[in-house]
């Protein structure tokens, strides 16, 4: 692809490629140097006394912050996920809390963000898909797992079970264009307006891209969960079967 406009910064890394149509890979590289990083000054900054911050502190602070995006996308897998949610939450949490970097490196200044990287959505696509199925297989069982696609409809349900077969492997793909188009959308508009009113509403537009890159973040693990829940949710009736 033919680059326009000026190279970003992390095709100037020492070690990394310096080909345009790399700027993708590099951006994930500098982003997962970056959350380990972050993961292990937050781990110093509790000391192992977790006790004392789990009550929020009186003033706001970038802790705050996190702390209510955690709690709210643990609600959500809670409400998705029921009883499994703390089974499946630190896959979910990894997931969202990478596409969310990934989505705010995009409004750095000549930096670049992963997520507009077809490249890197769909290899986040495929791990959900490979992540849900592993699970689907592991409560149901192989055969149990292929009936579910039958939707309970025995032989009849063969023709409908080709096209949901079609529609399950058309997930990564799918759930890497959303995030993909979404976040390249995003940014262009960002850039157009913010060229046009560059001097008069830049803090308005960055405001705005925060809270779309965080929205699209919480899309992606949502549907996450969702996947998980529709390939696990008989797991449980079975295991309660058993024990009876």
């Amino acid at each position: 692809m033919e680059h326009h406009g000026p190279l970003s910064w992390v095709l100037s890394i020492p070690g990394l490629s310096h080909d345009p149509a790399w700027v993708g890979v590099n951006a994930s590289v500098v982003l997962f140097a970056f959350i380990v990083m972050f993961a292990f000054a937050g781990r110093l900054a509790l000391k192992g006394d977790v006790a004392n911050h789990i009550v929020p502190a009186p003033r706001a602070k970038l802790s705050t912050l996190i702390d209510l995006l955690i709690e709210g996308l643990y609600k959500m897998c809670q409400g998705t996920l029921g009883a499994s949610a703390d089974e499946h939450f630190p896959f979910v949490a990894t997931m969202f809390i990478f596409v969310w970097f990934a989505n705010l490196m995009g409004l750095i200044p000549l930096a670049a963000s992963p997520s507009a990287s077809l490249y890197t959505t769909v290899a986040l696509g495929l791990s959900t898909f490979i992540y849900y199925n592993f699970h689907g297989i592991k409560a149901h069982g192989i055969g149990g797992y292929l009936k579910h696609f039958l939707m309970g409809m025995g032989v009849a349900g063969i023709p409908i079970a080709f096209f949901e077969l079609i529609s399950h492997v058309l997930r990564p793909i799918t759930l890497g264009l959303r995030l993909n188009l979404n976040i390249q959308i995003d940014h262009m508009l960002g850039q157009v307006f913010g060229s046009i009113v560059s001097y008069l509403l830049p803090v308005p537009l960055m405001i705005f891209g925060i809270v779309v890159c965080t929205i699209q973040a919480f899309l992606f693990a949502t549907l996450t969960s969702v996947y998980l829940q529709m390939a696990t949710e008989h797991g449980h009736e079975h295991e309660g079967e058993h024990h009876h």
